[in-house]
């Protein structure tokens, strides 16, 4: 895929960002890896954002911890903020904390689609995931610009893609009969799949915004 459209794929994918007091991304010494780095932290949910301010998992000194402020980006915008600030210091990374929520059904999918135990655990502890239904199964948008489009839903949560998926088992004996089930895919394969596929395969997938970070968003827009 064109990588405009690529980026266009990742911008519904909402995060919170370590930010410094002007709203730029803020570096902090952490530990990635058993490594200590300069390292830009992201969250893929307000539980994993806790979890960081928490002084849980990136060694991250419990002072420094504490005081971190985090602010919504999209997937998209984060790279894009990222890009020059990691080009200037290459030594430095770029780290998107998991959803502890996430973590024990990522590692039982990732089992379930042939991974071994061990890297299936180290997996969903160090990264991300985007669950899709497989086969994929087409809905269609309600509202906004792109009402009446179909496109195969992915999510950030597991429980989202599932109830999407359960449903249709209900509703179409069709559907049915391919067993659909909620597969979990690591955000950097996520990725590479979008880049890598031809638009045909990868255009339909969408990822829908987690609805606990819209109503952060709407809520920090309010106020």
């Amino acid at each position: 895929m064109p990588e405009a459209e690529v980026s266009e794929k990742l911008d519904t994918i909402l995060m919170l960002m370590a930010v410094d007091t002007k709203g730029a991304p803020a570096a902090v010494k952490a530990t990635i890896d058993g490594k200590a780095a300069e390292t830009y932290l992201a969250a893929i949910s307000i539980a994993a954002a806790e979890d960081i301010t928490a002084g849980k998992g990136y060694g991250v000194a419990p002072a420094v911890a504490k005081a971190m402020r985090f602010a919504p980006v999209s997937l998209a915008r984060f790279n894009l903020l990222l890009a020059p600030l990691l080009q200037a210091n290459p030594k430095r990374l770029g780290v998107i904390a998991p959803d502890p929520a996430q973590k024990k059904v990522a590692e039982q999918l990732l089992i379930a689609q042939q991974v071994p135990a061990a890297q299936s655990r180290q997996i969903a502890n160090l990264q991300p995931m985007v669950f899709c239904p497989e086969p994929g199964l087409l809905v269609s948008s309600n509202d906004g610009p792109d009402k009446g489009k179909q496109f195969v839903p992915c999510a950030t949560e597991a429980d989202f893609v599932d109830s999407i998926v359960q449903r249709a088992i209900k509703e179409s004996p069709q559907i049915a009969a391919t067993k659909p089930k909620v597969v979990a895919i690591p955000l950097n394969n996520f990725i590479a799949f979008l880049r890598n596929e031809p638009e045909a395969r990868a255009g339909q997938l969408r990822v829908v915004p987690s609805g606990r970070m819209v109503s952060l968003i709407q809520q920090i827009s309010r106020q």
